[in-house]
């Protein structure tokens, strides 16, 4: 079964998932995943359905061979409460568990934008990242150039057009940033389903 617990620092409410057969002391690859609008509140009900959760609850998910984070936000958006968001990375981060070689960003739509600024403002400490149907300042694209990415919207999205992930892939590739773009093709806003349900983006996330 997998263990979780329910944390709290600087009054944002997270998630922790260990790995599988964890061992105390031992280091870990480490996913900080910032959720959409749609989770928003005060209540862990709220992720209910969520497609990555049920992917590590299954127990046969390469998530599952280290931590993963899954905060709340608790305001409107993600930058209502940023300095202390990017103080609970900062947190997690320098956590024992934590192999800081291997930490790495997960983010959906709402949470995508906020990720990318989280980024753009702690770049040296993230490995890899996966973004779906969100955006971000691409014109500061040259701060997050040592990022591995992996980007993915789908090309019937109404609610974050695909221009946003188009314009955040070119300007990362013009700074020589290794990243890759996935757009589906009959996709709408839902893009994360079939990414998180990609055992290749969940392994290379974590590799």
């Amino acid at each position: 079964m997998t263990r979780i617990e329910q944390k709290e620092y600087k009054g944002i409410r997270y998630l922790l998932y260990y790995p599988k057969n964890y061992i105390e002391d031992k280091k870990y690859p480490v996913m900080f995943h910032l959720h959409g609008a749609g989770s928003r509140g005060n209540d862990f009900s709220e992720f209910a359905g969520s497609i990555i959760l049920e992917t590590i609850e299954k127990g046969d998910s390469p998530l599952s061979d280290g931590f993963c984070v899954f905060p709340q936000c608790h305001k409107d958006t993600w930058f209502d409460i940023f300095n202390d968001l990017l103080d609970l990375v900062k947190h997690i981060y320098n956590m024992p568990f934590t192999d800081k070689s291997r930490f790495n960003g997960s983010g959906i739509s709402m949470g995508s934008y906020a990720l990318y600024q989280v980024m753009q403002s702690l770049p040296e400490l993230f490995h890899k990242a996966i973004i779906c149907c969100g955006g971000g300042m691409y014109w500061n694209s040259g701060r997050i150039k040592n990022i591995k990415f992996r980007i993915f919207h789908g090309e019937q999205d109404t609610a974050v057009y695909p221009e946003e992930a188009r314009r955040m892939y070119a300007r990362l590739k013009e700074a020589c940033a290794d990243a890759e773009l996935t757009i589906y093709p009959e996709c709408d806003h839902d893009c994360w389903t079939p990414t998180y349900s990609n055992y290749d983006n969940l392994k290379w996330l974590f590799e």
